[in-house]
């Protein structure tokens, strides 16, 4: 697989799946994740969202020694400490609102603000990164509010 033996580096990486291929193709699909060597894998989503929620482990697929780093040879956030981690996924729609309807992956979630047609994508990473250097609870509806306007 060009992904596992081309690219360099094991700690993460991003699939897409369109939903009509997950359905008609979903065995297909899980071998294909089954197969990536990454330890945390994104499917539809941005592999480093993984590292958001604090307690999903992260870190490189299993098989570097100290003498041949690459990237890691353990796992951080692993709060609830199961052993042996191979691999971290995260799923995600494949397409925000109101495209998501049209691809037949409806969801909630708006578009995201790294994605270059938001709108107020500038403006959610401002606030992110004020409350980044100054958090407060004051902050957090400016931020939420700022997506769905997006």
């Amino acid at each position: 697989m060009f992904a596992n033996d081309k690219l360099p580096g094991t700690l993460g990486a991003t699939l897409l799946v369109h939903p009509r291929t997950d359905r008609t193709h979903r065995a297909a699909a899980d071998e294909a994740v089954a197969a990536l060597r990454h330890g945390t894998l994104g499917v539809n989503c941005w592999s480093a969202f993984d590292f958001l929620p604090g307690c999903t482990p992260w870190g490189a697929h299993p098989g570097h020694t100290r003498q041949a780093i690459g990237s890691g040879i353990r796992f951080v956030h692993n709060a609830f400490m199961p052993e042996d981690v191979e691999k971290t996924v995260m799923r995600a729609p494949f397409a925000p609102v109101p495209h998501g309807l049209f691809t037949g992956s409806p969801s909630l979630s708006p578009r995201p603000p790294y994605f270059v047609t938001t709108r107020t994508g500038r403006t959610t990473k401002e606030r992110l990164t004020a409350c980044a250097t100054d958090p407060r609870a004051s902050r957090l509806p400016g931020i939420l509010a700022s997506p769905l306007r997006g």
